[in-house]
């Protein structure tokens, strides 16, 4: 299949023409929609991108884009952030991340894909039909939306959808939903970078696919910016569906795989 979508993947060093170029339009367009919602780029751009490139070299360059993107964003969503759910959301989530890992380690990564999916569609389903907080909930509810983003992120590398579905939830301006969101993937791109980092998965290639992203990066991520100023009334439409698709996407990846090995 991806060689039908995109160049054939990446098998040893540096990568081609063709394969550059389906990166940059990938990073581009991941950028603008990430810059509207606040959230997304990794998300939408790893799995585009492994298409073309090996995984964990799309996950490294979308962890370091996501991080100097952040890096750039940090001060004008600072002013905007919900900094009490930020810090609870991130504490609950580096306290579940390991138990996610562990878990990965007991379930089939196929049996988990369909679980998050699973949760991933319930949130979408009673957001969708108009159940969320009425008021801010305390610290352990928000210790424990931040837990569920941990075991997502160690279960399947997808911390997202339990935090944009926290912040979805929340009476809560969608200026400041989207301000509070791109602190916290900072926060998260932070870790990832990190572990990646400590493994040796950032080399010469994933640096130079880094910095030659970064302008896309950082266009995409303004122009998205400036559609959320336009049409800022569409956040929550918009981030809504997306959960759902990332919830198909990922029970079909799961089924595929599953059927896959039991043929």
């Amino acid at each position: 299949m991806p060689d039908l979508l995109l160049p054939g993947p990446l098998s040893s060093g540096a990568p081609s023409p063709g394969i550059l170029a389906a990166v940059a339009l990938i990073v581009a367009l991941c950028a603008v929609f990430r810059g509207f919602t606040g959230f997304g780029f990794a998300i939408i751009a790893v799995p585009l991108m492994s298409l073309a490139l090996p995984p964990i070299l799309a996950v490294a360059v979308a962890a370091g884009l996501q991080l100097l993107g952040g890096l750039m964003d940090f001060r004008g969503a600072a002013r905007e952030c919900h900094w009490p759910s930020v810090r609870w959301l991130a504490a609950g989530s580096v306290v579940a991340s390991p138990l996610g890992t562990v878990l990965l380690a007991w379930l089939p990564a196929d049996a988990a894909r369909l679980v998050l999916a699973g949760a991933c569609g319930i949130a979408v389903l009673a957001l969708g039909i108009g159940h969320g907080f009425r008021s801010m909930p305390g610290r352990n509810t928000t210790v424990a939306a931040g837990a569920l983003s941990g075991l997502f992120n160690g279960l399947a590398a997808m911390p997202g959808p339990p935090a944009v579905a926290y912040y979805l939830a929340l009476p809560m301006a969608p200026v400041q939903v989207r301000a509070s969101l791109l602190v916290f993937f900072l926060f998260s791109a932070l870790l990832s970078s990190a572990s990646l980092l400590a493994i040796g998965a950032f080399g010469r290639v994933e640096t130079l696919l880094v910095l030659a992203g970064t302008p896309l990066m950082l266009a995409g991520s303004y122009l998205g910016a400036r559609l959320f100023r336009r049409l800022g009334g569409a956040h929550r439409r918009v981030s809504l569906l997306t959960l759902a698709l990332v919830a198909l996407l990922t029970a079909a990846r799961g089924l595929a795989g599953l059927l896959a090995g039991a043929g």
